[in-house]
């Protein structure tokens, strides 16, 4: 399993790598790992677009959730029937979110293989194809500056904070709703301190992690969190026209 993963999903990553590194103007192995990760996003572009939808949604519907579980409290049955019907209503699964993240696990797992590899003669020697040559040198400082091999506690910390942003931007805007419902639901507040929880724990992580590896991985999830940051302002402000069209529609009939 392992080799049928390197060679369908860590190989082929590695050599776009490569491509891209030879036939770049400049020769920056930095450079050529923001390229490469433009392409994986443009790729996952229809996943992650449906999954950051899907999480929207469902943020933006805590506070009808929290009325329903408040309404029907204490017949189970009327509550679950309740809740599908605003998830049918608003055309969201509740857990299809999960499936839709697994499906960019793989690959995430695969680039982060790529680059822990490093690009030594012998790496390189074992892991390009054919057609791709093999460079004389591959300089490791990013625009003449970093040394991408080495951790680099500028980068993780960058890191962190557009991870908290990105955190911040995808958590649901009920608190007002929360603050006027006078019963809320055991499990719903649970989730609502983890949710606040993650805000901070997710860049705590973000920041520990990365400041240990070689940068070049920083390099990867900092431009991977800013795409996703530009994607998540995308989808709200199209959630914004389609809800105030939908509003608009439901008041003219």
């Amino acid at each position: 399993m392992s080799d049928f993963f390197h060679l369908f999903l860590v190989k082929p990553f590695f050599n776009i790598l490569i491509l891209i590194y030879n036939f770049s103007p400049i020769h920056d192995i930095g450079l050529a790992t923001i390229i490469l990760t433009l392409l994986i996003r443009l790729i996952l572009a229809p996943i992650f677009y449906k999954s950051n939808k899907q999480q929207i949604i469902m943020n933006r519907l805590q506070p009808e959730l929290l009325k329903i579980q408040k309404q029907y409290k204490d017949d189970k049955e009327k509550l679950a029937k309740a809740q599908m019907e605003l998830y049918s209503k608003h055309k969201v699964n509740p857990f299809g979110n999960c499936f839709l993240v697994l499906l960019q696990l793989p690959i995430i797992w695969a680039v982060y293989r790529v680059f822990l590899m490093g690009f030594s003669p012998e790496t390189l020697q074992n892991n390009l194809y054919s057609f791709v040559i093999i460079p004389d040198q591959i300089n490791p400082l990013f625009l003449g500056l970093i040394n991408l091999n080495k951790a680099n506690i500028f980068i993780a910390i960058i890191a962190a904070v557009l991870q908290y942003l990105s955190t911040k931007l995808i958590m649901p805007l009920s608190k007002q709703s929360q603050n006027n419902e006078q019963v809320e639901n055991p499990t719903q507040k649970m989730t609502n301190i983890l949710q606040k929880q993650m805000i901070f724990l997710g860049p705590i992580m973000t920041f520990i992690i990365l400041v240990g590896l070689p940068s070049i991985l920083g390099i990867y999830w900092t431009i991977t969190t800013v795409v996703t940051i530009l994607q998540q302002k995308i989808i709200q402000k199209r959630l914004a026209v389609e809800m105030n069209f939908s509003n608009n529609n439901g008041k003219n009939n």
